[in-house]
């Protein structure tokens, strides 16, 4: 009796898409972390950054709030939702998914005291797949490059 060889020609090979999805998931990390350290970066370099320059480089703000001693310019974004990113694992999970459910949202906060960029905050939820404050980055982003080129 002949001996059956198995024919495996029909089994997709799940490796070309477990390398495709891990890769988006760390270019997606990495774009998260790079932002977040723009966001920390805006934190110290943004300070002595002067009024007229601010709103040059990030806009008139969406809110003013006046306080003892200065000023406080408050500038809002939010992230595009994508719904988190869904994934066809190897092994078949009914609902498989990973990621974040919303893109985030971000209000800095710039007290400008004597014309002058004293402190920056920023509030709600603004990490970003592990990244502190990552969606803040839109924001501040052009201001780094702003005070860079004035330099």
């Amino acid at each position: 009796m002949a001996r059956r060889i198995p024919d495996f020609s029909s089994i997709s090979h799940p490796t070309p898409r477990l390398f495709f999805t891990s890769a988006l998931c760390i270019f997606v990390c990495a774009c998260a972390a790079r932002d977040a350290e723009i966001a920390g970066r805006a934190r110290s370099e943004l300070i002595g950054l002067s009024d007229n320059d601010l709103r040059m480089c990030a806009g008139h703000p969406a809110n003013e709030d006046k306080v003892p001693g200065g000023v406080i310019w408050m500038y809002e974004h939010g992230a595009a939702s994508s719904g988190g990113l869904t994934i066809t694992p190897v092994i078949p999970v009914v609902g498989a998914q990973i990621g974040q459910p919303d893109g985030g949202y971000c209000r800095t906060q710039l007290k400008l005291v004597g014309g002058k960029v004293t402190e920056v905050s920023f509030a709600g939820a603004t990490d970003l797949w592990g990244g502190r404050d990552a969606v803040c980055a839109p924001i501040v982003r052009n201001c780094l490059d702003y005070r860079k080129g004035r330099r």
